[in-house]
């Protein structure tokens, strides 16, 4: 016969089987964060004991609080690609990367929504722009495609981004020049190596911020911006962790500011120095 009390306090019910895809980063008791091996300031940077600092680390960090496990970083991908290849072998669980989601990546990976909003930017040299408008009339960049016998230009990209694919698309008749890093990158449009490069706006605005004196030789075209969302990488055997990322993206970061990101690091830059 049935107490009163058991109608009224009946046992505890067996607490619900967590996803199985999440469980098993609860039950290993780290994430494992793919990011690029070389740094893209101010999203990844490298601090003199070896530790990583940056936006993307910080965000890392952060979602694993919040899982309730530890950041474990993996850098052995040199390229943006192949920091998405490391989630898509499963040598990583996720990706924060300064990542850009792409087509031919999303066949590998799951991407999820955005965190941060930017453009590329396109940048030139100012004193060869200058030589090709006097030269051929040309008002503006993008009338260069459009000269016919017009000079071979080298557009530059960093090696294994999204950019390859943009500068093929929209600036079809140029050479392409890869790079390992910015810095190097926007060496060669300063010193006229090449005519210009393509590039993420926030890491450009960081570069160009920290850099001013770059302004003189460089210069950023307003008018070519090209769309380029933000977003983080994650296994394709994982769609409910995808979920729970997506709901810790809306829940705790929202769409962040690119220029407040630059602002906050250039700060941190300062503070240090």
């Amino acid at each position: 016969m049935l107490s009163l009390t058991s109608l009224v306090h009946p046992a505890a019910a067996a607490e619900p089987a967590i996803f199985p895809d999440i469980q098993r980063i609860l039950d290993a008791g780290l994430i494992r964060v793919a990011i690029r091996a070389k740094d893209a300031a101010p999203m990844i940077m490298t601090n003199a004991d070896g530790s990583l600092t940056g936006s993307e680390p910080d965000l890392a960090r952060d979602l694993a609080k919040k899982l309730g496990v530890a950041a474990e970083f993996v850098r052995t991908a040199e390229t943006y690609d192949g920091v998405v290849e490391l989630v898509a072998r499963k040598q990583a669980d996720i990706a924060v990367s300064y990542l850009s989601g792409g087509m031919q990546r999303a066949r590998y990976v799951f991407f999820s929504r955005p965190y941060i909003q930017q453009s590329g930017y396109f940048f030139y040299n100012r004193a060869q722009f200058a030589r090709i408008r006097h030269d051929y009339g040309v008002e503006n960049v993008r009338a260069i495609e459009e000269i016919a016998n017009a000079p071979e230009l080298y557009v530059g990209v960093i090696g294994g981004s999204v950019y390859e694919t943009k500068r093929k698309r929209d600036f079809p008749e140029s050479l392409l020049r890869q790079f390992d890093t910015l810095d190097e990158m926007v060496k060669a449009v300063r010193a006229g190596d090449i005519f210009a490069a393509i590039s993420g706006g926030l890491q450009v605005d960081y570069y160009m911020r920290s850099h001013p004196a770059t302004a003189i030789y460089v210069a950023i075209d307003q008018d070519i911006r090209q769309p380029d969302d933000i977003r983080i990488a994650v296994r394709a055997d994982s769609p409910n962790l995808l979920r729970w990322i997506n709901l810790y993206l809306e829940n705790h970061v929202g769409m962040l500011d690119d220029a407040e990101i630059v602002r906050r690091y250039l700060n941190r830059k300062k503070e240090v120095q």
